[in-house]
């Protein structure tokens, strides 16, 4: 039997799908998308190769008692079967969406899953996670903030209320602050009577180019 070149891309499309599946839920949670070209393709297929070993007995299944039956063939087909590659996509899914949010919350075995050093770009690595940071950026333009310097919080949690964000590899560098604090002319924190910052309740948009270095403090 011939196999068309479209019938052998379709195949080979079907055969990928669990594992694109997955690297797209990961990527979506993670915000962290890796370089390269070849290195998403060997991830691809070998992810997929792995969901269809686990699904395998599906698989066979499938195969045996609705391909091989010629079932498909003759009307009508039980509505039961459409349901048969509801697996093929949900599970990818579902196991991407649990990686990706395990290891933006910095859970080990997620990281052993998705790998040690996933990011392609330190600026990902420290900003792809649910960290609270305090920041204090120092601007090319010395005139901006408080004599060049911007005191931020780099904070996100579940209830919305602090939601900073940055973007991630491939896209220009920028990065959102929920909050900043007053500086002082030397860079360091005004503090109020309590002896934490004063936060000023006015977020910060920034470019990646605007900023000469940042020093980063854990909350």
């Amino acid at each position: 039997m011939r196999v068309s070149t479209f019938e052998a891309a379709a195949v080979a499309m079907i055969a990928l799908l669990p594992g694109a599946l997955y690297l797209f839920a990961v990527e979506r949670e993670t915000a962290v998308v890796r370089a390269g070209l070849a290195d998403r393709v060997i991830r691809v297929a070998a992810t997929a190769a792995l969901f269809h070993l686990a699904l395998a007995p599906l698989t066979a299944w499938a195969y045996l008692r609705v391909w091989e039956s010629g079932r498909l063939t003759r009307p009508p087909v039980p509505w039961a079967w459409w349901w048969l590659p509801l697996p093929y996509v949900v599970v990818p899914l579902l196991a991407g969406f649990a990686v990706g949010s395990a290891f933006r919350r910095g859970r080990r075995w997620a990281r052993i899953v998705n790998g040690q050093t996933p990011e392609p770009l330190a600026w990902d690595a420290l900003f792809g996670h649910d960290s609270a940071l305090w920041l204090r950026i120092r601007l090319r333009d010395t005139d901006g903030g408080t004599n060049g310097w911007i005191l931020g919080v780099f904070a996100r949690d579940a209830r919305g209320q602090l939601d900073s964000r940055a973007s991630a590899y491939p896209q220009p560098h920028d990065l959102y602050l929920c909050d900043t604090a007053a500086a002082l002319p030397d860079g360091s924190f005004r503090r109020g009577a309590d002896g934490r910052p004063v936060l000023r309740n006015i977020g910060l948009l920034i470019s990646r180019e605007e900023i000469t270095y940042i020093e980063v403090m854990w909350g």
